[in-house]
Protein backbone atom coordinates (compact mmCIF):
# COMPACT_ATOMS: atom_id res chain seq x y z
CA UNK A 1 0.00 0.00 0.00
CA UNK A 2 1.26 3.87 -0.71
CA UNK A 3 -0.61 7.24 0.66
CA UNK A 4 -1.66 8.95 -2.12
CA UNK A 5 -2.74 12.86 -1.73
CA UNK A 6 -4.40 15.47 -3.64
CA UNK A 7 -6.48 18.56 -3.05
CA UNK A 8 -5.66 18.17 0.53
CA UNK A 9 -7.26 14.69 1.11
CA UNK A 10 -5.36 11.72 1.26
CA UNK A 11 -5.59 7.74 1.81
CA UNK A 12 -3.63 4.43 1.30
CA UNK A 13 -4.05 2.82 -1.47
CA UNK A 14 -2.53 -0.38 -3.46
CA UNK A 15 1.12 0.44 -4.66
CA UNK A 16 -0.01 0.15 -8.54
CA UNK A 17 -3.08 2.26 -8.30
CA UNK A 18 -2.08 6.16 -9.29
CA UNK A 19 -4.00 9.50 -10.22
CA UNK A 20 -5.16 9.18 -14.00
CA UNK A 21 -7.50 11.93 -13.85
CA UNK A 22 -8.29 15.16 -11.59
CA UNK A 23 -10.40 18.29 -11.85
CA UNK A 24 -11.51 20.97 -10.18
CA UNK A 25 -14.49 23.16 -10.49
CA UNK A 26 -15.87 25.98 -8.18
CA UNK A 27 -16.96 24.35 -5.14
CA UNK A 28 -16.44 20.76 -6.17
CA UNK A 29 -13.11 19.11 -7.05
CA UNK A 30 -12.27 15.56 -8.07
CA UNK A 31 -9.53 13.19 -8.61
CA UNK A 32 -10.03 9.38 -10.09
CA UNK A 33 -7.51 6.49 -9.35
CA UNK A 34 -6.81 4.03 -12.01
CA UNK A 35 -4.87 0.34 -11.52
CA UNK A 36 -2.52 -1.48 -13.68
CA UNK A 37 -4.93 -1.96 -16.14
CA UNK A 38 -5.62 1.34 -16.21
CA UNK A 39 -9.46 0.72 -14.87
CA UNK A 40 -10.79 3.21 -12.98
CA UNK A 41 -11.06 2.30 -9.18
CA UNK A 42 -11.76 4.82 -7.09
CA UNK A 43 -13.28 7.84 -7.34
CA UNK A 44 -12.72 11.41 -4.92
CA UNK A 45 -15.63 13.81 -4.95
CA UNK A 46 -14.87 16.59 -2.55
CA UNK A 47 -17.54 19.63 -2.79
CA UNK A 48 -17.08 22.66 -0.44
CA UNK A 49 -20.11 23.01 1.78
CA UNK A 50 -19.99 25.90 4.45
CA UNK A 51 -20.84 24.48 7.88
CA UNK A 52 -23.95 26.48 8.33
CA UNK A 53 -25.08 24.75 5.15
CA UNK A 54 -23.78 20.96 6.27
CA UNK A 55 -26.07 18.16 5.32
CA UNK A 56 -26.31 14.80 7.26
CA UNK A 57 -24.91 11.81 6.05
CA UNK A 58 -28.36 10.34 4.85
CA UNK A 59 -29.01 13.72 3.42
CA UNK A 60 -25.67 12.84 1.30
CA UNK A 61 -26.41 9.66 0.55
CA UNK A 62 -29.95 10.63 -0.61
CA UNK A 63 -28.18 13.31 -2.85
CA UNK A 64 -25.15 10.64 -4.29
CA UNK A 65 -27.83 8.37 -5.05
CA UNK A 66 -30.01 11.03 -6.79
CA UNK A 67 -27.32 11.78 -8.81
CA UNK A 68 -26.74 8.44 -10.28
CA UNK A 69 -30.31 8.51 -11.23
CA UNK A 70 -29.79 11.26 -13.55
CA UNK A 71 -26.98 10.01 -15.32
CA UNK A 72 -28.88 7.33 -15.76
CA UNK A 73 -31.58 8.87 -17.51
CA UNK A 74 -29.28 10.94 -19.48
CA UNK A 75 -28.02 8.06 -20.82
CA UNK A 76 -30.86 6.29 -22.08
CA UNK A 77 -31.94 9.77 -23.67
CA UNK A 78 -28.48 10.15 -25.31
CA UNK A 79 -27.38 6.79 -26.14
CA UNK A 80 -30.45 4.38 -25.67
CA UNK A 81 -28.58 3.26 -22.77
CA UNK A 82 -31.39 1.59 -20.04
CA UNK A 83 -28.87 0.67 -16.65
CA UNK A 84 -30.61 -0.69 -13.53
CA UNK A 85 -29.42 1.06 -10.28
CA UNK A 86 -30.17 -1.23 -7.26
CA UNK A 87 -29.69 -1.08 -3.45
CA UNK A 88 -27.77 -4.11 -1.58
CA UNK A 89 -26.57 -2.76 1.47
CA UNK A 90 -26.25 -0.17 3.88
CA UNK A 91 -23.58 0.27 6.80
CA UNK A 92 -22.31 2.42 8.73
CA UNK A 93 -18.22 3.04 9.94
CA UNK A 94 -16.43 5.66 11.88
CA UNK A 95 -13.33 7.39 10.20
CA UNK A 96 -11.63 10.01 12.19
CA UNK A 97 -14.25 11.03 13.88
CA UNK A 98 -17.11 11.27 11.25
CA UNK A 99 -19.95 8.85 10.99
CA UNK A 100 -19.40 7.35 7.57
CA UNK A 101 -22.54 5.88 5.52
CA UNK A 102 -21.40 2.93 3.56
CA UNK A 103 -23.69 1.90 0.56
CA UNK A 104 -23.51 -1.09 -1.47
CA UNK A 105 -25.10 -0.65 -5.14
CA UNK A 106 -25.62 -2.69 -8.43
CA UNK A 107 -25.33 -0.55 -11.62
CA UNK A 108 -26.60 -2.60 -14.87
CA UNK A 109 -25.55 -5.81 -12.97
CA UNK A 110 -22.04 -3.99 -11.61
CA UNK A 111 -21.35 -4.41 -7.92
CA UNK A 112 -20.38 -0.60 -6.69
CA UNK A 113 -19.74 0.88 -3.42
CA UNK A 114 -19.97 4.38 -1.77
CA UNK A 115 -18.86 6.28 1.31
CA UNK A 116 -19.75 9.44 2.08
CA UNK A 117 -20.24 11.87 4.48
CA UNK A 118 -19.44 15.90 5.84
CA UNK A 119 -16.05 16.97 7.13
CA UNK A 120 -17.01 20.02 9.83
CA UNK A 121 -13.04 20.71 10.33
CA UNK A 122 -12.48 20.98 6.31
CA UNK A 123 -15.90 21.87 5.21
CA UNK A 124 -16.39 19.64 2.44
CA UNK A 125 -18.75 16.97 2.15
CA UNK A 126 -16.77 13.70 0.66
CA UNK A 127 -17.93 10.57 -1.55
CA UNK A 128 -16.07 7.62 -2.84
CA UNK A 129 -17.12 5.53 -5.39
CA UNK A 130 -15.02 2.35 -5.90
CA UNK A 131 -15.22 -0.01 -8.27
CA UNK A 132 -14.58 -3.90 -7.11
CA UNK A 133 -12.99 -6.54 -9.03
CA UNK A 134 -13.62 -9.37 -7.26
CA UNK A 135 -15.95 -10.69 -3.99
CA UNK A 136 -13.54 -9.98 -1.95
CA UNK A 137 -12.80 -5.55 -2.31
CA UNK A 138 -15.18 -5.07 -0.08
CA UNK A 139 -12.67 -5.61 2.37
CA UNK A 140 -9.80 -2.98 0.56
CA UNK A 141 -12.36 -0.39 0.62
CA UNK A 142 -13.04 -0.90 3.93
CA UNK A 143 -9.28 -0.74 5.19
CA UNK A 144 -8.64 2.08 2.34
CA UNK A 145 -11.35 4.00 4.52
CA UNK A 146 -9.46 3.12 7.79
CA UNK A 147 -6.47 5.71 6.30
CA UNK A 148 -7.84 8.39 5.25
CA UNK A 149 -7.09 11.88 6.05
CA UNK A 150 -10.20 14.56 4.98
CA UNK A 151 -8.77 16.95 7.20
CA UNK A 152 -5.45 17.99 9.17
CA UNK A 153 -5.06 18.31 12.62
CA UNK A 154 -2.74 21.35 12.95
CA UNK A 155 -2.09 24.08 10.58
CA UNK A 156 1.58 23.18 10.53
CA UNK A 157 1.03 20.16 8.69
CA UNK A 158 1.76 19.59 5.32
CA UNK A 159 -0.28 18.89 2.56
CA UNK A 160 1.00 15.75 0.49
CA UNK A 161 -0.04 16.14 -3.88
CA UNK A 162 1.27 13.07 -5.22
CA UNK A 163 2.42 11.97 -9.31
CA UNK A 164 3.42 9.47 -11.21
CA UNK A 165 7.24 10.35 -10.31
CA UNK A 166 7.51 12.34 -7.06
CA UNK A 167 5.59 13.30 -4.02
CA UNK A 168 5.16 17.12 -3.41
CA UNK A 169 4.74 18.18 0.79
CA UNK A 170 3.51 21.62 0.50
CA UNK A 171 2.37 24.04 3.15
CA UNK A 172 -1.66 23.96 3.38
CA UNK A 173 -1.83 27.44 2.34
CA UNK A 174 -0.84 26.22 -1.25
CA UNK A 175 -3.75 25.55 -3.55
CA UNK A 176 -3.40 23.75 -7.44
CA UNK A 177 -3.64 26.34 -10.15
CA UNK A 178 -2.81 24.68 -13.29
CA UNK A 179 -1.63 21.15 -13.86
CA UNK A 180 -0.29 19.15 -17.04
CA UNK A 181 0.81 15.39 -17.27
CA UNK A 182 2.17 14.28 -20.75
CA UNK A 183 4.58 11.64 -21.79
CA UNK A 184 6.96 14.92 -22.94
CA UNK A 185 6.32 17.37 -19.78
CA UNK A 186 3.68 16.99 -16.31
CA UNK A 187 3.80 19.86 -14.20
CA UNK A 188 2.11 21.09 -11.27
CA UNK A 189 1.43 24.81 -10.36
CA UNK A 190 0.65 25.84 -6.86
CA UNK A 191 -0.28 29.22 -5.41
CA UNK A 192 -0.85 30.54 -2.27
CA UNK A 193 -3.51 33.24 -3.69
CA UNK A 194 -3.38 35.64 -0.46
CA UNK A 195 0.42 35.93 -0.68
CA UNK A 196 0.74 35.93 -4.37
CA UNK A 197 3.31 33.17 -4.32
CA UNK A 198 3.77 30.65 -6.94
CA UNK A 199 5.47 26.89 -6.64
CA UNK A 200 6.74 25.46 -9.82
CA UNK A 201 7.53 21.79 -10.30
CA UNK A 202 7.71 19.67 -13.61
CA UNK A 203 9.12 16.69 -14.89
CA UNK A 204 10.09 14.89 -18.48
CA UNK A 205 9.42 11.35 -18.55
CA UNK A 206 11.30 10.88 -21.79
CA UNK A 207 14.75 12.67 -21.11
CA UNK A 208 16.61 11.18 -24.16
CA UNK A 209 13.94 12.17 -26.19
CA UNK A 210 13.62 15.95 -25.29
CA UNK A 211 17.08 16.48 -25.07
CA UNK A 212 17.38 15.05 -28.86
CA UNK A 213 14.04 17.15 -29.77
CA UNK A 214 15.25 20.37 -28.57
CA UNK A 215 18.59 21.86 -29.36
CA UNK A 216 18.48 24.21 -26.31
CA UNK A 217 18.52 20.86 -23.96
CA UNK A 218 16.72 21.60 -20.83
CA UNK A 219 16.57 24.87 -20.81
CA UNK A 220 14.32 25.06 -24.47
CA UNK A 221 12.40 22.05 -22.73
CA UNK A 222 11.68 24.02 -19.94
CA UNK A 223 10.19 27.15 -21.95
CA UNK A 224 8.68 25.58 -24.51
CA UNK A 225 6.69 22.45 -22.85
CA UNK A 226 6.60 23.67 -19.33
CA UNK A 227 6.64 27.53 -18.94
CA UNK A 228 5.05 28.53 -21.85
CA UNK A 229 2.16 26.77 -20.66
CA UNK A 230 1.83 27.09 -16.80
CA UNK A 231 2.59 31.35 -17.45
CA UNK A 232 -1.49 31.10 -18.80
CA UNK A 233 -2.29 30.84 -15.14
CA UNK A 234 -0.25 33.39 -13.23
CA UNK A 235 -2.30 36.53 -12.06
CA UNK A 236 0.86 38.97 -13.14
CA UNK A 237 3.24 38.26 -15.89
CA UNK A 238 6.48 36.68 -14.26
CA UNK A 239 9.54 39.01 -14.75
CA UNK A 240 11.91 38.10 -17.67
CA UNK A 241 14.48 35.97 -16.97
CA UNK A 242 18.58 35.51 -17.38
CA UNK A 243 19.31 31.55 -17.35
CA UNK A 244 22.89 30.43 -16.59
CA UNK A 245 24.64 27.50 -17.16
CA UNK A 246 25.88 25.83 -14.34
CA UNK A 247 26.90 22.62 -15.51
CA UNK A 248 26.21 20.62 -18.31
CA UNK A 249 23.30 19.43 -16.67
CA UNK A 250 22.18 21.85 -14.29
CA UNK A 251 20.67 25.42 -15.25
CA UNK A 252 19.62 27.84 -13.20
CA UNK A 253 17.25 31.77 -13.82
CA UNK A 254 16.41 34.81 -12.24
CA UNK A 255 14.54 37.58 -13.06
CA UNK A 256 12.78 40.82 -11.20
CA UNK A 257 9.83 42.26 -12.70
CA UNK A 258 10.42 46.53 -12.56
CA UNK A 259 8.37 48.53 -10.06
CA UNK A 260 8.14 51.96 -8.98
CA UNK A 261 8.57 50.54 -5.17
CA UNK A 262 10.12 47.02 -3.98
CA UNK A 263 6.63 46.30 -2.80
CA UNK A 264 5.38 45.87 -6.37
CA UNK A 265 8.45 43.78 -7.50
CA UNK A 266 7.96 39.93 -7.97
CA UNK A 267 11.32 37.91 -8.10
CA UNK A 268 11.39 34.93 -10.69
CA UNK A 269 14.16 31.70 -9.48
CA UNK A 270 14.60 28.51 -11.23
CA UNK A 271 16.52 25.58 -11.47
CA UNK A 272 15.88 22.80 -14.32
CA UNK A 273 18.22 19.61 -14.27
CA UNK A 274 18.87 16.54 -15.96
CA UNK A 275 19.37 13.52 -13.29
CA UNK A 276 21.04 11.01 -14.99
CA UNK A 277 20.20 8.43 -12.40
CA UNK A 278 16.85 8.66 -13.11
CA UNK A 279 16.96 9.68 -16.56
CA UNK A 280 14.89 12.57 -16.38
CA UNK A 281 14.86 16.22 -16.88
CA UNK A 282 13.45 18.15 -13.36
CA UNK A 283 12.03 21.70 -12.64
CA UNK A 284 11.62 23.89 -9.77
CA UNK A 285 10.47 27.29 -10.08
CA UNK A 286 8.94 30.06 -7.38
CA UNK A 287 7.36 33.72 -8.17
CA UNK A 288 7.28 35.64 -5.06
CA UNK A 289 7.38 39.56 -3.96
CA UNK A 290 10.46 40.64 -3.91
CA UNK A 291 9.99 41.75 -0.33
CA UNK A 292 10.23 37.93 0.43
CA UNK A 293 13.18 37.41 -1.49
CA UNK A 294 15.07 34.77 1.06
CA UNK A 295 12.12 32.96 1.55
CA UNK A 296 11.73 32.61 -2.33
CA UNK A 297 15.15 30.94 -2.49
CA UNK A 298 14.08 28.83 0.79
CA UNK A 299 11.20 27.54 -1.07
CA UNK A 300 13.06 26.73 -4.15
CA UNK A 301 15.16 25.23 -2.11
CA UNK A 302 12.98 22.40 -0.46
CA UNK A 303 11.38 21.89 -3.91
CA UNK A 304 14.71 21.10 -5.58
CA UNK A 305 15.10 18.74 -2.45
CA UNK A 306 11.95 16.77 -2.65
CA UNK A 307 12.40 16.60 -6.30
CA UNK A 308 15.80 15.21 -6.05
CA UNK A 309 16.54 14.95 -2.89
CA UNK A 310 19.39 17.00 -3.04
CA UNK A 311 20.36 21.09 -1.67
CA UNK A 312 20.73 23.80 -4.20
Amino acid sequence: MKRIGWWHFELMVPTEWDIAAQGGARSVQVFRLADSTYSIRLEVSLEKVPFEKAKSAEELLNAYRKNWEKKIEELKKKEGIEAELKHVSKDEVSVRGHRIILWAFRLGGAPMMAAVWYCEKSERAVSLTFTPRSGGDEGLFRSILDTVKCHYDSPSERALWSTLLFDLYLPQAYQLAAAKFASTATYCLFTDSDQERYLLAGYSGLASFALGRYRKGPREWFEKEILKDAIKNFRQQPPKVKFTQESESVITFSGESFALTRKGKRVFLGRVWHDRKIDRILAAAVLYPALSGEEAKNALNDLVVQLSGREI
